[in-house]
């Protein structure tokens, strides 16, 4: 069953049907029998209350800011539309050799071993969230440039008590391979407000993140389960 209150809208009088769950709608049923707002005052109060709750709900919709704080921080907007600031860790630029890396080949020089990994110290990040489709918001105090100058994404291996990520491999016979790039998880980058971008992974896979803006020495880092 629907109450039925008529209302004027641009001088004309139509009647406005309220659901059971409050919802209003018009109502075109021409056999509706509706009362006038003096006729039924327990129906003008329910629409002003109506009214009040779509205003208010329209101005917390739009005063909603997600934006970090400082530039530089990254934060994960959740799914109940709260925010969690990532955690930024220290990072150290390490290089590593086989163990048969010097040794001397007849006919071929030495052995291509050496690796230059970016480091974290320790095999998890402190921030968890879910696989599937994450939304990140990323301050970096200017969002004219093209996303992929400004900030990268990549995926840490974890070796043990660390999370590293490879930079270059270099050796006598092979030279330098650089793999100096951070754009390796696919995302998708749009501007929010004036000074940040608003980030969407689509499908987040398991497995030890980094996001990183200007300053290669700390990164902010995100696990996913």
């Amino acid at each position: 069953m629907k109450d039925c209150l008529s209302v004027r809208i641009s001088g004309v009088w139509r009647c406005l049907a309220v659901g059971h769950r409050g919802q209003p709608s018009f109502c075109h049923k021409r056999e509706c029998k509706f009362k006038t707002a003096k006729e039924s005052p327990k129906m003008k109060k329910k629409l002003f209350l109506m009214m009040l709750v779509a205003m208010a709900m329209s101005a917390f919709a739009q005063s909603k800011n997600f934006e970090p704080e400082f530039i530089g921080q990254v934060v994960v907007i959740n799914a109940d539309s709260t925010t969690t600031l990532l955690q930024k860790e220290q990072t150290s630029i390490k290089s590593s050799s086989s163990k048969f890396g010097m040794i001397p080949i007849p006919g071929t020089g030495f052995l291509d071993k050496t690796k230059v990994n970016l480091t974290v110290k320790g095999a998890e990040s402190k921030t968890v969230l879910p696989k599937g489709r994450l939304t990140f918001v990323i301050k970096t105090g200017d969002n004219k440039k093209d996303p992929k100058d400004v900030f990268g994404i990549f995926q840490f291996e974890v070796k043990k008590s660390k999370r590293q990520y490879q930079l270059a491999e270099a050796g006598v016979l092979s030279g330098v391979k650089s793999t100096m790039t951070f754009n390796t998880v696919p995302s998708e980058a749009k501007k929010y407000g004036e000074d940040c971008y608003l980030v969407v992974i689509e499908n987040a896979e398991p497995g030890q993140y980094a996001i990183i803006t200007t300053d290669i020495s700390q990164v902010s880092t995100f696990g996913v389960r």
